[in-house]
């Protein structure tokens, strides 16, 4: 592995990391929207509090998701920084040495 290809990978796993908490803030964007919409039209404010209650445990329960699936990056980011720091990186065969 280039030290080129582990860039592009180091930017893929930032992209879909990236990407992963904006579709997570969408959803709860969403969902607190539609929850709004379905209380205007009954005004209790009972199930107001409930809709917030749910907006909230799912946010958490998101971020919880998110942490656990950016530890993960993490780990494996350095896993291949590991491998290309225990070899010397040969360019005129595109290989690693060992």
């Amino acid at each position: 592995m280039t030290p080129g290809n582990i860039d592009t990978l180091i930017t893929v796993i930032g992209v879909i990391a990236f990407l992963s908490l904006g579709l997570g803030g969408l959803k709860i964007i969403v969902g607190a929207w539609v929850k709004r919409k379905e209380l205007a039209a009954g005004g209790d404010a009972d199930k107001f509090l409930e809709a917030i209650e749910a907006v909230r445990s799912e946010q958490d329960e998101l971020r919880n998701q998110l942490n656990g699936e950016i530890a993960d990056l993490q780990e494996r980011v350095d896993f291949a920084e590991r491998l290309l720091t225990k070899g010397q990186y040969d360019p005129r065969h595109g290989e690693m040495e060992h």
